[in-house]
């Protein structure tokens, strides 16, 4: 069930969809892998008028078209000037209308059950940001192996099961009224 149910218009006596989650992918000329990305986000178990995804394009040299995915997906795109990831997740959590900013990357598959497990951790800590799992897809490719054995020293070395200090920018989540001060810290 939603963290945030339907509520009742009493105007229109119709039922408004309050958007939960705002999932927001920031690419650069990654097509193959954003399409992959956007496939898994289809599969997720969680009610599809309750979540949108954001896309921003960085500045790819052929722009990013989603035209495929809006028959299956709450999605919008919005192009910018090649300016980073980081300011690529500051835009995308500028337009959100979600309650919570969920951020991953253009090469991660997303679990089904991403946005439930997330509604469960919030219930639990609402006023956290909460990280995820990451798992390397391509460990046939030496760099994605040596990235995921980086990532995972680090959350073995930073964090604690019971407070964690350390998330990587492609799997966490946080309440979007965090969004700007959380967020202004992502510049690298």
């Amino acid at each position: 069930m939603p963290a945030a149910l339907p509520q009742k218009n009493n105007q229109k006596s119709k039922l408004k969809m309050e958007i939960v989650f705002s999932i927001i992918i920031p690419t650069y000329n990654r097509h193959n892998e954003l399409s992959n990305c956007l496939k898994a986000l289809i599969k997720i178990e969680y009610p599809q008028n309750y979540f949108e995804v954001i896309i921003i394009d960085d500045g790819s040299k052929i722009p990013v078209n989603i035209t495929k995915f809006k028959k299956w997906l709450n999605i919008s795109l919005i192009r910018q000037k090649n300016s980073g990831p980081a300011k690529a997740r500051n835009t995308g959590a500028e337009i959100a209308k979600g309650k919570f900013l969920v951020f991953t990357d253009d090469d991660c598959i997303a679990d089904t059950n991403l946005l439930k497990n997330l509604e469960i951790r919030i219930k639990e800590k609402p006023n956290c940001l909460i990280g995820g799992k990451t798992i390397n897809a391509l460990p046939n490719n030496i760099y994605s192996t040596a990235s995921q054995e980086l990532i995972n020293y680090l959350y073995s070395y930073y964090n604690n099961p019971e407070k964690p200090n350390f998330f990587t920018s492609n799997n966490f989540t946080l309440p979007k009224s965090y969004g700007s001060s959380v967020l202004s810290m992502l510049k690298y």
